[in-house]
C-alpha cells in the first residue's frame, strides 16, 4: 500500500507566501489536510490489522499448548511468534509504534478482563525511540508524491 501525496508545490511555502491568496492559502490546507488524513489512514488500518492478528498462535498453535494426555504445558510457541509479547525483552529492530500500541491495549485489556487491576508496564526510551524513529521511517516509504 501507498501514500499518495500531493506536490510540494501545491503548498504554500515560506518563499511564496507573500505573493499567496487567500485561496491559494485555503486550498494549500485543505491539501495538507487530506494528505495528513491518508497518513493517519495508513497508521491506523496498521492498528487495526495488529488487533486483527493479534494472539493468532493462541488458535493456529493451540495443540502445542497441551500434552498427548491434554494437559496444559504452556504457551511458549505463542509468545515467541507474537511480537507483541517482546516489547520489554528481546525486542525486535524494526519495533513500531504500532507494536506499542497493540502491547498496551493487550496489558490494560488483559487485565482488566482478569482481575479489574491494571498495572503499569513501564516501557524503556530506548524502545520507545527505536518504535518512533521505526514508524517515522515506515510511513516515509510508503509515500509516494504525486505532481500537480
Amino acid at each position: 500500500m501507498s501514500l499518495k501525496i500531493k506536490s510540494f508545490s501545491a503548498y504554500i511555502t515560506k518563499s511564496n507566501i507573500n505573493e499567496a491568496t487567500k485561496d491559494d492559502i485555503l486550498r494549500a490546507s485543505e491539501i495538507h489536510i487530506q494528505d495528513v488524513q491518508k497518513g493517519c489512514a495508513f497508521i491506523a488500518n496498521k492498528i487495526i490489522e495488529a488487533g486483527i492478528m493479534h494472539d493468532h498462535t493462541k488458535i493456529s498453535l493451540t495443540d502445542k499448548f497441551f500434552d498427548k494426555n491434554n494437559r496444559y504445558i504452556g504457551v511458549q510457541a505463542h509468545t515467541v511468534a507474537e511480537r507483541h509479547h517482546h516489547i520489554k525483552s528481546q525486542c525486535p529492530d524494526d519495533v513500531t509504534l504500532v507494536d506499542i500500541l497493540e502491547f498496551i491495549v493487550d496489558v490494560v485489556v488483559a487485565a482488566t478482563a482478569r482481575n479489574g487491576r491494571v498495572c503499569d508496564e513501564p516501557i524503556s526510551s530506548e524502545i520507545l525511540q527505536k518504535a518512533y524513529k521505526n514508524t517515522f521511517e515506515m510511513l516515509k516509504r510508503e509515500i509516494i508524491v504525486e505532481n500537480n
